[in-house]
């Protein structure tokens, strides 16, 4: 925070999403980070961490041996919300981008897979996205991508630092490798 005003700040919101090179900018934030520093793109992934949350609290309780997320080529989010599950699931976890011309906004996919099936969350489009887990029905989900103004109202409602997101940003998505070329 170096200039006067980000010195007295107690938080700062930014978002990754607006920088063309998204690992630049992922980088750049991870070294300068200071608590009650955030990202939209963090809190864009806000719906599907709850998500993915409440899948895992339900049985069957198999244990999760690797994970997969698959986004736009221009989302910080595929990649911080990458990080998050390999730290909170401590899992080897692949991530790629899409094809532009098959998706262009934001997470597509999160694959976890387990002994007993994979968990799929996918997004179709149009904020309609499908829920599949061995041995139940399909579940129909309304997942659309979050508006500025819903993530900004969000972060606005708190002031204490979110220690989650700084892991993540510092370390979770750091020890990530590279993308995979598409999927």
């Amino acid at each position: 925070m170096s200039s006067p005003l980000g010195g007295i700040a107690q938080r700062r919101i930014t978002d990754a999403a607006t920088f063309p090179d998204v690992r630049a900018r992922l980088s750049h934030l991870s070294r300068t980070y200071a608590p009650g520093d955030t990202d939209i793109a963090w809190t864009r992934l806000t719906h599907w961490r709850e998500q993915l949350a409440a899948v895992l609290d339900q049985p069957p309780f198999d244990v999760v041996t690797a994970a997969e997320v698959r986004g736009a080529a221009d989302s910080p989010s595929t990649a911080l919300l990458a990080g998050w599950l390999q730290m909170a699931l401590d899992v080897p976890v692949t991530w790629s981008y899409e094809d532009p011309d098959d998706w262009q906004e934001g997470i597509k996919s999160v694959r976890l897979t387990r002994a007993g099936g994979d968990i799929v969350l996918e997004r179709h489009g149009g904020g309609h996205a499908v829920l599949t887990q061995p041995g139940q029905p399909d579940h129909d989900l309304h997942l659309p991508r979050r508006t500025l103004r819903e993530c900004l109202a969000e972060e606005l409602r708190r002031l204490d630092p979110d220690a989650l997101y700084g892991r993540v940003i510092t370390t979770g998505w750091t020890e990530l490798g590279p993308p995979e070329t598409g999927a």
